[in-house]
């Protein structure tokens, strides 16, 4: 009623399958029982899983959880708990990526081999048929691999199952689940068609989706590991098992003998495809049983009964090395590559007593027997011994012993198994011989029951009750050889996986064999090992191992027989109670001391729970002191023993969460200390950071203000001698009546002043005047054309070199005084070395260059008139052309008046257009140019420059004749290109364009090749009509000094 399903007798838990799905076992719960005594909590698995957790990462002794029970008390549940709590832990564990293998693929072990090893029972729709011993490694708290042993598979499942049973899950999964053309290319139909799974009648189970399940099947697939060619390989030999089963056989005579012979073909075939094998030698590996002797191989012909025999044979051969080979995969993926502790859970069959029991129930029995008596062992027995061997006075509890059903089974000589191995020796055994000697030995025996009537059967009283056993193919499934011939067959296979299989089977029997030939004496004929022996063996193996490890027990029970939810039936849960020794525990555990601590390891352990002194003497007196100064006691709770101290399980758990608290305390102060030792250190290294950020900005700072108070300390010092010196020269000027000579000369250089007064020739004057009264001649000569169809003129570039000469290497090397800027005033001295009879020229022309650039009143025709007189001094005088050029680039120079720049830019313009500089100052005159050229001059400059650079080559005569022309003007002033009209005389009429350097052969030679004369146009004229007069040009002209000429 209060759906509680687990409780604790001491440290052994009891669990009632609730036969539906529970939440309790998420990570909430992970987290509740994680660190926790027994008894802290509720009872649980989980519990179980952390106490046997902790004692592997505290006594560093290996551990061993036995979940024992009947079939379908929900064992398989409890182990996959177990391990699922066991790998949460060790990931929460983790601080990083874990290394192969990792606890996923450790969890994701078990559904595979449940889809492999389980199936629907009478009593259980997931029934384990097979043991299962799984070891899981760990190395400081995290796991690092584990080791899945497996018990006696259930084969004869594979090819017959009783009423309302199943196969193996993973053939009707399989079925389910994969894609339609995977089934064809295996030959796949529905379940209900194979003879190996439609036995039981139904084949679905309520709430099972096989196909979803194949689904979880195939990603734990991926998990492991399993590339696509061990996929495609595991689908084939699952396929061609259902098709074994289909192989169907019919009798018929021969030579007076009754023979076996294969109804269909169709199915060996397929099976042979799938396997890659020899139809023809599977044929006869079913129909034919093979002798071999000295000299050959004899082929006896097999019955129906026999035939189907040896076709079953190879199937359960092919299913059980199939799942041989997938735990030993598994195996070898998640093994721990080092020893490490471990803990161990074992999960095997429960006891089973079915309407029919066979020669699986006697082993499956058999190992509940065994586990019983290792339970009763380490429960009873052994408990008190120890309470004798301790003097403690002790009023002995009766348990039942299960030693002489143990004895019955299994004892030399006579054991029911010892008497199957030996009859599986004699070729004239049979099932009935068997039998007989049972009868025989054992027929007094009050465990052991012969039937009423002459039956083929036995009856053992079991522990947990009478099972009666059929011996029908007892011997059969005892022998369980594979046939030399069908080994060679399927070793023969052309499928990797099939061959290894029954390659690795060969390899196992032919060790077995030699070493039991070694073993043997020359007398003794050679004895296969038989599966019973083979099953004891590992049986004892088992439990040795268990007996290294500190066991802990979880008993499971059914609480009803209907597999139904929420019902408890008190009689059935009664009776598994008795049976498995519950009740006695109980007593044991009430009346006992289950808890039994040597008086050292008493004091060690929980030492550190009062103030002790170190070298106390480890005996019982001082053991019950400090228990009393632990918890408050009566002396029922505990007993001292003549070595060790004795305590109940309630004061144990008392102790230990004593303990627990004080190591949790413990562990919170070192977290403390050691928390406020690196928050310390991050303080002091972060004060220290900011002390030198601190310093470095200050310094900054201070740099900073430093730095403008010495600029304005600077202004204010230069304030201060400004207004002294004016005080200083005000008062020498009002004393002596004028100002020297050369401080005024300084002042006016550097002042813009009124050029008007400035005086220019007479002969100039005259002709501005005379230019002022006339009209403009030739204004309307000058119009604004579409740039020409003829384009001759090349791309000019400058010089790669041209960056070696700026304007200041010039200046340092040909002024005479350092200094180049616009000046206000008449220069004193040329700006460059002249010759004694130039200076005088130079100084007056410098006197017109500021008239031009600064004179408001020169405009229009004027203007023009003006300027070629300053060019005209260039042509007639070639020493002053680098002075005329030098002043006006030094008046253009950081000049503050646009106009006046702009007019000077003019002039410039006008002076290239005229003559060239000398070689050298051209290329610092260039880049002068192209740097600092107002607005549009500068392509203009350097086109004219560049020109007449190439013209200089040429000698003297590469100056103009006469200035430019009035087209030349209005073309720098628009900083346009220039073309002039050109007539032949046979009609044709160009614009032809034309620049200040062009040259009569330079124009006769653009016309000419424009018109198709490439060579042989060496002979021709040009000429200029004005009026009636013609005016012949030479190859060396300029072109435009004719019009200048004209004009």
């Amino acid at each position: 009623h209060l759906a509680l399903w687990q409780t604790y007798i001491g440290s052994i838990l009891l669990s009632v399958n609730p036969y539906r799905i529970c939440n309790i076992y998420g990570t909430e719960q992970v987290l509740q029982y994680e660190g926790r005594a027994l008894g802290e909590t509720p009872p649980h698995l989980f519990a179980i899983a952390n106490v046997a957790y902790s004692k592997v990462m505290d006594a560093k002794h290996n551990q061993c959880i036995v979940i024992s029970g009947e079939s379908g008390s929900g064992k398989t549940e409890a182990t996959k708990l177990i391990l699922r709590y066991l790998a949460a832990v060790s990931q929460k564990r983790s601080t990083a990526p874990q290394l192969s293998p990792s606890p996923r693929q450790i969890l994701e072990a078990t559904p595979l081999l449940e889809s492999f090893g389980n199936a629907k029972t009478v009593r259980n729709d997931n029934s384990s048929r097979f043991g299962k011993f799984v070891e899981i490694f760990l190395e400081d708290g995290l796991i690092c691999g584990a080791i899945t042993s497996q018990y006696l598979l259930e084969k004869s499942r594979v090819v017959f199952q009783a009423k309302s049973e199943r196969n193996y899950h993973i053939f009707y999964e399989m079925l389910a689940g994969l894609p339609s053309q995977q089934r064809q290319r295996y030959c796949l139909q529905g379940a209900e068609t194979y003879y190996y799974l439609n036995q039981g009648g139904n084949c679905e189970i309520p709430g099972k989706d096989d196909a979803e399940d194949f689904r979880r099947l195939l990603n734990t697939m991926e998990v492991l590991n399993f590339s696509v060619d061990e996929q495609n390989s595991i689908f084939r030999i699952l396929s061609s098992v259902l098709h074994l089963g289909n192989v169907y056989f019919e009798k018929y005579e021969t030579d007076c003998q009754e023979v076996a012979t294969v109804v269909s073909a169709t199915e060996i075939r397929t099976v042979a495809e799938l396997l890659q094998v020899s139809p023809e030698g599977l044929q006869k590996a079913i129909t034919f049983k093979v002798t071999e002797t000295l000299r050959e191989k004899i082929f006896t012909p097999l019955t129906v009964e026999s035939a189907v025999d040896a076709r079953d044979a190879i199937a359960k051969t092919l299913y059980s090395l199939l799942f041989s080979w997938l735990t030993d995969r598994i195996n070898k993926l998640v093994y721990p590559r080092q020893e490490a502790l471990s803990i161990a859970i074992l999960d095997i069959y429960g006891f089973e007593d079915l309407n029919f029991n066979s020669f699986e129930q006697l082993c499956i029995n058999y190992a509940n027997e065994y586990l019983q008596f290792f339970f009763n062992r380490i429960v009873f027995q052994e408990e008190q011994e120890e309470y004798l061997r301790e003097q403690i006075e002790w009023k002995e509890i009766p348990f039942s012993d299960n030693q002489p059903c143990i004895d019955l089974i299994s004892q030399k000589p006579y054991g029911i198994l010892r008497i199957l191995d030996d009859q599986s020796c004699f070729p004239q055994a049979t099932d009935h011989t068997f039998l007989q000697k049972c009868h025989y030995h054992h027929g007094t025996n009050p465990l052991y029951t012969k039937p009423k009537m002459p039956l083929p059967e036995f009856t053992i009283k079991h522990y947990a009750g009478k099972v009666t056993y059929q011996v029908h193919k007892f011997l059969d499934k005892n022998y369980d050889q594979v046939r030399q011939d069908v080994l060679d067959l399927f070793i023969s296979s052309r499928t990797k996986v099939v061959a290894n299989l029954f390659f690795g089977h060969a390899q196992v029997m032919a060790r077995q064999r030699s070493l039991i030939r070694r073993s043997s004496t020359r007398t003794r004929r050679y004895k296969a090992p038989t599966v019973a022996a083979r099953f004891q063996q590992s049986l004892l193996e088992l439990v040795e191992k268990m007996e290294r490890c500190n066991p802990f027990f979880v008993r499971c029970l059914k609480p009803n027989n209907k597999k139904e939810p929420g019902l408890f039936e008190a009689d059935v849960v009664r009776t598994q109670l008795r049976y498995s020794g519950i009740l006695e525990t109980i007593r044991i555990r009430k009346e006992g001391f289950p808890i039994r601590i040597p008086f050292l390891v008493f004091i060690d352990r929980y030492r550190c729970l009062i103030d002790m002194w170190s070298n106390v003497i480890p005996n019982g007196a001082n053991c019950v002191e400090m228990l009393r100064s632990l918890c408050p006691v009566n002396p029922s709770m505990y007993y001292v023993g003549v070595t060790k101290l004795f305590l109940k399980e309630q004061l144990y758990q008392a102790l230990e969460s004593k303990r627990a608290r004080a190591h949790h305390l413990a562990a919170l102060t070192l977290q403390r200390y050691a928390r406020t030792f690196f928050i310390k250190r991050r303080f002091r290294s972060l004060r220290r950071k900011i002390v030198l950020l601190q310093t470095r900005a200050r310094g900054y700072l201070a740099r900073q203000r430093y730095r403008r108070m010495r600029r304005t300390l600077i202004k204010f010092r230069s304030l201060v001698h400004i207004y002294v010196n004016r005080r200083r020269y005000l008062k020498v000027s009002t004393a002596s009546g004028h100002i020297p000579v050369l401080r005024r000369q300084e002042l006016t250089r550097r002042e813009v002043v009124d050029v008007t007064h400035l005086e220019i020739p007479a002969e100039l004057m005259g002709l501005l005047e005379a230019a002022a009264a006339a009209r403009e001649v030739n204004a309307g000569c000058v119009v604004l054309v579409p740039p020409p169809a003829l384009q001759p003129d090349p791309q000019l570039t400058l010089p790669l070199d041209i960056n070696d000469y700026p304007m200041a290497k010039y200046v340092r090397g040909h002024f005479q005084e350092p200094a180049f800027g616009m000046l206000t005033a008449p220069l004193k001295a040329p700006l460059t070395r002249l010759d004694e009879e130039l200076c005088h020229e130079a100084l007056s022309l410098f006197k017109l260059i500021l008239r031009f650039m600064g004179d408001p009143g020169l405009g229009g025709l004027q203007e023009t008139l003006f300027g070629n007189y300053i060019v005209q001094k260039g042509l007639s005088v070639p020493g002053l052309r680098d002075e005329l050029l030098a002043q006006a680039a030094n008046q253009v120079w950081r000049n503050t008046n646009v106009n006046n720049e702009e007019r000077g830019w003019l002039l410039l313009a006008a002076c290239l257009s005229a003559f060239p500089p000398s070689a050298a100052f051209d290329k610092y005159l260039l880049k002068f140019v192209s740097d600092y050229a107002f607005a549009g001059y500068k392509p203009v400059c350097q086109r004219k420059l560049m020109q007449a650079m190439a013209r200089s080559q040429l000698g003297a005569a590469a100056a103009r004749t006469f200035p430019p022309s009035l087209l030349e003007w209005t073309a720098n002033r628009q900083q346009a290109s220039m073309a002039l009209d050109l007539h032949c005389f046979n009609g044709d009429q160009f614009s032809c364009p034309i620049h200040s350097w062009s040259t009569g052969e330079d124009l006769a030679g653009d016309v000419l090749k424009h018109r198709g004369l490439s060579e042989g146009w060496r002979g021709w004229s040009v000429a200029m009509k004005a009026g009636a007069q013609w005016a012949e040009l030479a190859g060396h002209d300029y072109v435009l000094d004719l019009v200048s000429d004209l004009e």
